[in-house]
């Protein structure tokens, strides 16, 4: 559906996008593209790229109309100071919606950055004034990106007023701050993956769905010998699984309060189920590749995600810390390791270590925890 500007267009980035939508049988999908805030100006956009692919009136924002179906995309980058954009945005939201012909029907708006206390739990968003503006409008449909956070994560669609979904990234995704991962150098600070990620979405007469895709998903540090390594190269092993259930939105209802009191992903309904982990001794002392001792967890199993591990190791003769950790169950990855080997820094042959380990899911909800007393 959408299409994101280049840092610099130019005309070869133009023959790039022509020939693989030639190269796929293609040449009949609309490219729409929205100004974001790595993008180059607007009159270098307009420059660079076809008008039917970026048909703004001069403020970065426009209206088409696929299958019939409204599409409004709006300049997030200046949405908040922009009063006439905001008064066009309302004004076609009002037309459209007002239409007895688009009773029931979405009306699909796509810009750069997320809105305020929507997807993620607001993570990274801006314009306050689109939420407002949103608000008014249960059968809008809110695409963003800007973050880079997964689409793994049932918190990357919101609703409450309107429709709210992110949308990933086809560079790398990110995962919320405050955790790390299991690399080949042991546990690391990391928030970004090496995966690719999209959305594909369909509008039917009663409902309207939102697939999440994975172009790429393969296992990899996004650092490589501290080097930053996110143009991860294909093949790829992993290309075109799901990164979760399919999202199913239905605008039922005859008044704008109906609709809202039929839809499925606000806060209130937020999914209560614990992980919980399946088998009788989920975790073992293992030797790692390089003869250290370290920790296996069996990964959990959730109604949706695993998030993470709330993982703590202490030496059973003083008490002491020797791993404290919130380690991330690798669920951007496809397929999801069976496992993860926590290391256990400084083990001391014969001493005795006494491990916690409590899987949590992207909610919060956590399961009870498991442990194990061990030996190097």
């Amino acid at each position: 559906m959408t299409g994101r500007a280049a840092r610099a267009p130019n005309p070869g980035q133009r023959q790039i996008f022509r020939a693989n939508l030639a190269r796929k049988g293609m040449k009949n999908t609309e490219l729409l593209i929205s100004n974001g805030n790595h993008d180059a100006s607007l009159a270098a956009i307009r420059a660079g790229y076809p008008r039917e692919w970026f048909p703004d009136s001069g403020g970065g924002y426009y209206e088409s109309v696929v299958k019939g179906l409204h599409v409004l995309t709006v300049n997030t980058e200046t949405y908040n100071s922009d009063s006439t954009q905001r008064a066009w945005l309302k004004e076609r939201l009002t037309a459209i919606t007002a239409d007895p012909a688009n009773t029931g029907r979405p009306v699909l708006v796509q810009g750069h950055r997320p809105t305020t206390n929507t997807t993620m739990d607001g993570q990274q968003a801006a314009n306050p004034r689109l939420a407002e503006d949103l608000g008014v409008f249960p059968q809008a449909i809110l695409f963003s990106g800007h973050s880079h956070l997964n689409i793994n994560d049932d918190r990357s669609i919101h609703q409450r007023d309107f429709t709210s979904v992110n949308d990933g990234s086809m560079s790398y995704v990110e995962i919320d701050h405050g955790y790390q991962m299991v690399t080949a150098d042991g546990l690391a600070n990391r928030f970004e993956s090496p995966t690719a990620q999209a959305l594909f979405v369909e509008v039917y007469k009663d409902r309207t769905e939102i697939a999440r895709v994975n172009m790429a998903a393969d296992k990899h540090d996004i650092y490589t010998d501290g080097k930053w390594t996110a143009d991860w190269q294909p093949p790829y092993a992993s290309a075109g699984t799901l990164s979760g259930d399919t999202w199913t939105v239905r605008l039922k209802g005859s008044t704008n309060q109906q609709i809202k009191d039929n839809f499925r992903y606000t806060d209130a309904t937020r999914n209560t189920v614990a992980p919980k982990f399946t088998t009788h001794r989920p975790l073992s002392r293992v030797s790692d590749e390089k003869g250290g001792t370290a920790l296996r967890i069996a990964q959990a199993r959730d109604d949706q995600m695993v998030h993470h591990y709330d993982v703590d190791i202490t030496d059973a003769s003083t008490g002491a810390s020797v791993v404290s950790s919130k380690v991330l169950s690798d669920f951007s990855f496809m397929p999801r390791p069976n496992s993860l080997d926590i290391p256990v820094p400084g083990a001391v042959a014969g001493k005795r270590y006494v491990a916690r380990v409590v899987a949590v899911d992207a909610y919060g909800n956590a399961s009870p925890a498991a442990s194990l007393t061990f030996r190097k």
